[in-house]
């Protein structure tokens, strides 16, 4: 759940852009206090598996709906992430893998966008998805296909990293500071096999 307090949003990378010789640009983005979220309304608090139906007005002059359905989130191993780089990510922060079905109610085209879906961490900070230039097997995160027209659905992986040593406590989307957020929770799938982490908190 959203909580009245100050929430660090963890910018996005495209691992493309994010090879370890390249400086590494600000990671974190920190709101003043003046840009602290607050609860103008409750969330609306779904569980993993139902469909929420919600407005969305990506740009000023685009506004559609959609129905979003988180079905799974599963935790993710950092091995997998062997060879790729991001500003900031470490071995304590535990990857996701988050399992969606998008469908476009609106008239709009949101073909291309990058829905607002962000996991909430125990220390209560919201991080994107990351975005990969080129297949990600485990999980291909990504945007909406380049044509999303009315009626249109998409099956999706989404790819986020929890702060350092904290856990998921639910997907959340929520477009803008003003708006009450929609959340998603449950059980996260662990993997049977053991896997190798970093050092938790």
């Amino acid at each position: 759940m959203l909580r009245a307090t100050v929430l660090t949003l963890v910018l996005a990378c495209a691992v493309a852009s994010c090879a370890s010789d390249d400086p590494e640009p600000d990671a974190v983005a920190i709101p003043d206090a003046s840009d602290t979220p607050t609860a103008t309304a409750a969330p609306t608090e779904v569980a993993f598996g139902e469909e929420a139906t919600v407005s969305w007005a990506p740009t000023s002059d685009l506004s559609g709906e959609l129905s979003i359905r988180v079905d799974r989130v599963r935790e993710g191993d950092f091995r997998d992430f062997r060879g790729l780089v991001g500003s900031g990510i470490t071995a304590d922060n535990q990857p996701y893998y988050v399992d969606v079905v998008v469908t476009n109610e609106g008239a709009a085209d949101l073909g291309g966008l990058d829905v607002p879906l962000y996991l909430a961490d125990s220390a209560e900070r919201l991080s994107p998805p990351w975005r990969f230039a080129s297949p990600f097997g485990p999980c291909d995160s990504g945007p909406l296909p380049d044509a999303f027209a009315t009626g249109d659905q998409v099956k999706t992986c989404l790819v986020f990293f929890a702060s350092p040593g904290a856990d998921v406590e639910s997907i959340t989307f929520h477009p803008t500071l003003e708006t009450a957020p929609v959340t998603w929770s449950g059980d996260v799938a662990v993997p049977t096999t053991p896997k190798k982490q970093g050092k938790r908190r």
